[in-house]
């Protein structure tokens, strides 16, 4: 099972990114990766994303959360199994520190070739910083469209 931990600041008040974050069915307008989300509960999404090796799906059960500080989930034993964790650090009035730690296990030849080259952790990269401009872009309102 492969670990990543990427962190990305977001020129924010916490409180805003929190809760663009906890909107994950809006993830598929902005992050490039997320292909759809259905939030079918409380605590409970199903996840269609691209990957190296094409589309994938599982779903996802969130398993902690606190709010305005820390969600984790479990993506259980679908395609795509997985756990996480991110959390969200008041870094002054308009700056929020995002923290996310996965841990992946490859499925496939594919899956763990993209793995051992990076393609996973650059799209969780990539991923990140789509959500830091799209929540930028919401703070700064009209005049920043």
């Amino acid at each position: 099972m492969g670990r990543i931990e990427e962190s990305v600041e977001v020129a924010a008040p916490l409180d805003e990114v929190y809760g663009q974050w906890v909107r994950c069915e809006d993830f598929p307008q902005f992050m490039r990766g997320v292909v759809s989300v259905d939030v079918s509960g409380p605590g409970s999404s199903s996840w269609v994303v691209g990957t190296a090796a094409g589309r994938r799906e599982f779903e996802a059960v969130t398993t902690e959360v606190v709010e305005g500080e820390r969600v984790a989930w479990d993506g259980g034993a679908g395609e795509v199994r997985h756990s996480g964790v991110v959390t969200f650090h008041h870094v002054d009035d308009r700056t929020t520190r995002v923290m996310l730690q996965l841990e992946i296990e490859p499925h496939g030849i594919w899956e763990h070739l993209a793995e051992a080259l990076g393609f996973v952790d650059r799209r969780v990269i990539d991923d990140l910083n789509d959500f830091k401009h799209h929540v930028e872009r919401a703070a700064a309102g009209p005049q920043g469209d």
